[in-house]
C-alpha cells in the first residue's frame, strides 16, 4: 500500500488516482502533481514574498482565540488571494479546481471553495500533532499540501508525520512523508492527526483546504 501511495502519476489520470486513494484510505500521496518548472516558480514567488516581509508568524486557534504559540507551531505563512491569483499560482489553482470537482462527483462531499497559504518552516521549526478541522467549525473537509522543495533528502528531516486517528485506518500508521518538490498530499481533514517534524533546511509548502459552506 505504501508503495502504491508514493507512485508517480505517470500516464494515468492523477485526479482519478487521488480520488480512489481517498475513497479507500482517506489519504493520497501523488508525486509530480505539477511540473518541476511550476514548483520552482512558486517557490521563487514564495521566497520573494518572504524577503519583502509579507510572511507572518503562524497562529493557532481561530477567531478571537487565535494566539502565537511558538512552542506548538513556529512556521511563517502567507495567505493566497484565491479570487485574484498571480499568474504563477493560477495553473495550480486550476488543477485544484479540477480535483475539487472530481472529489465532489465521487465522494459527494459538497466541497465549495479552496483556501490556502504558503508555509515556510525555517531550520528547526515544527508543528505539534493536530487536526486540521477545528472543534465546532466543520468547514475544512479535505487537506491539500503541495511541497515546493528542491532535491529534498531523508537526512534533511522535515517529514509530515501522519498518525492514527479516532477511526481505525488500513494504512500502516504512523507514516512519515518527506516534503519532496511536486508531491501533493491530500487527506480527509478530520481523519488524520499529523505533525511537521523539524528540518535542517528551509521547508516550503503550499498548504490549503477544500471547504464546505458553513
Amino acid at each position: 500500500m505504501v508503495q502504491s501511495l508514493f507512485a508517480d502519476n505517470g500516464s494515468s489520470n492523477k485526479f482519478d488516482r487521488i480520488v480512489a486513494d481517498l475513497m479507500e484510505t482517506g489519504l493520497s500521496v501523488c508525486d509530480d502533481f505539477v511540473s518541476p518548472l511550476l514548483v520552482s516558480s512558486m517557490a521563487l514567488e514564495a521566497r520573494e514574498l518572504q524577503q519583502s516581509g509579507a510572511f507572518r508568524h503562524a497562529r493557532i486557534g481561530r477567531g478571537v482565540s487565535m494566539q502565537l504559540r511558538p512552542e506548538i507551531r513556529n512556521d511563517r505563512i502567507y495567505w493566497l488571494d484565491t479570487e485574484n491569483p498571480t499568474a504563477i499560482q493560477q495553473p495550480y489553482l486550476l488543477d485544484l479546481e479540477t480535483l475539487r470537482q472530481y472529489i465532489n462527483r465521487n465522494l459527494f462531499l459538497g466541497l465549495f471553495e479552496y483556501e490556502g497559504h504558503f508555509a515556510l518552516y525555517p531550520p528547526g521549526a515544527s508543528y505539534d500533532i493536530h487536526y486540521d478541522r477545528f472543534i465546532g467549525a466543520l468547514e475544512r473537509v479535505v487537506t491539500c499540501i503541495l511541497y515546493l522543495n528542491d532535491n529534498w533528502q531523508a537526512e534533511d528531516g522535515g517529514a509530515l508525520n501522519i498518525h492514527q486517528g479516532h477511526d481505525a485506518s488500513t494504512l500502516p500508521l504512523p507514516m512519515q512523508i518527506l516534503p519532496q518538490g511536486g508531491r501533493l498530499v491530500t487527506f480527509i481533514s478530520e481523519q488524520f492527526p499529523h505533525e511537521v517534524l523539524p528540518a535542517t533546511r528551509d521547508r516550503l509548502s503550499l498548504t490549503g483546504w477544500f471547504r464546505i459552506r458553513p
